[in-house]
């Protein structure tokens, strides 16, 4: 009988008392519920690997365990193979085994630090194992993924140069007419692929409320859009307008950069250079796109209410480039509007300017162009 075993049962007597008890609201009950699902399964992940090795399912005619599970579990063979390693994540990291057997964490939190152990690295991840189950105690699973991807992106950033260096290698891009128009085929690599995404996601958004066109169709007009505009104007030279696109790396990233090992060393707070539309990008490529870039330096730790050095109050009438980029940064490229995550258009003063609201990054949101047409005709409102 494994350690778990106490911890399991008390689980699913919890679960059991608050079901039947009538004074228990049924908020505590999923509560209660969600502790037993997680003990449980906690559980069955150390007895599928016990199983496993022993072999006890060739004892019932399975020729694995992952037969076995689907036969007698009903449930699919990718999900016995992960419980049965996620048996090997508790050996190699006992305080994740402590907490999943307690439900502090779930199976998909545990399965984050699989993917951890066999990406990051084991001696990586066994170092980074403290501060990652606090942030798995009160995060969602997704949210655990992030951060542990997040962190091999730092300490495995050449991984990433050479994945764009493949995609340099593959990249293509044909258009062959046929039938009733034309068929594009290709790879793109991560900068071009960047900035085309950059202009079709800005120029795709919906026009107003009664825009009923699909996604599908608003990407094709912005890239008819693009197309029609630079027949008009002429094709681009080498000394014409650069592309909006956008590359965040904090001031701690460049200097771990610098200093090969502190870029490998293990904190959960230092991130990867990031490309807009893509994802974390390796220091080569950052290099790259550094070259010639226009460079607009922020604080990010300091973007908040206070930071007097963005404020201009009611000096200006709109927002500088400055305030613009913060405002990105903090909202992360997208509109204000709890669930929309169109691209920002527009910043709004939440003290209308009218109303005599100044020009500060703590009255100052970004919004896309349809939500802040919904602000100013009363539909949409927005609150801090």
């Amino acid at each position: 009988m494994f350690g778990g075993t106490t911890t399991t049962i008390a689980a699913m007597r919890d679960a059991a008392r608050a079901m039947t008890s009538v004074a228990v609201s049924t908020a505590d009950e999923l509560r209660a519920l969600a502790a037993a699902r997680d003990a449980i399964e906690a559980a069955m992940c150390e007895r599928l690997a016990e199983m496993d090795q022993t072999k006890a399912h060739e004892d019932e005619g399975a020729s694995s365990i992952r037969t076995w599970g689907r036969r007698e579990l009903h449930q699919d063979a990718g999900r016995t193979a992960a419980m049965v390693r996620a048996a090997s994540t508790f050996r190699d990291l006992p305080a994740v085994a402590v907490a999943a057997r307690a439900s502090q964490i779930s199976f998909e939190h545990v399965q984050a630090f699989t993917f951890a152990l066999k990406h990051v690295g084991r001696a990586e991840t066994i170092a980074l194992a403290e501060p990652l189950l606090d942030v798995a105690k009160t995060v969602t699973p997704g949210e655990l993924f992030a951060k542990v991807r997040q962190a091999k992106a730092v300490i495995h950033g050449e991984d990433l140069d050479k994945a764009w260096l493949r995609g340099m290698a593959k990249r293509d891009l044909k258009i062959t007419r046929c039938g009733d128009g034309w068929h594009v085929t290709g790879f793109l690599d991560v900068e071009t692929g960047a900035k085309l995404k950059t202009i079709l996601t800005n120029l795709s958004v919906p026009r107003d409320a009664g825009d009923e066109r699909s996604p599908a169709e608003r990407r094709m007009d912005a890239l008819d859009d693009v197309c029609t505009s630079v027949l008009a104007n002429g094709l681009p030279a080498d000394n014409g307008t650069k592309p909006h696109v956008f590359v965040t790396v904090e001031a701690d990233t460049l200097q771990a950069m610098a200093d090969e090992s502190a870029a490998r060393a293990l904190d959960l707070d230092l991130k990867p250079a990031h490309l807009e539309g893509f994802g974390p990008i390796g220091p080569q490529l950052l290099d790259h796109l550094l070259c010639g870039a226009e460079i607009t330096p922020i604080l990010i730790k300091t973007i908040g209410a206070n930071t007097e050095v963005l404020d201009v109050g009611r000096t200006e009438r709109y927002a500088t480039l400055k305030q613009a980029t913060a405002i990105r940064l903090r909202q992360g490229g997208v509109c204000a509007s709890p669930g929309c995550h169109h691209p920002i258009a527009h910043l709004h003063h939440e003290r209308w300017w009218s109303q005599g609201g100044p020009t500060d990054l703590d009255n100052l949101i970004g919004l896309c162009r349809k939500c802040h047409t919904l602000v100013h005709t009363g539909q949409l409102q927005l609150t801090g």
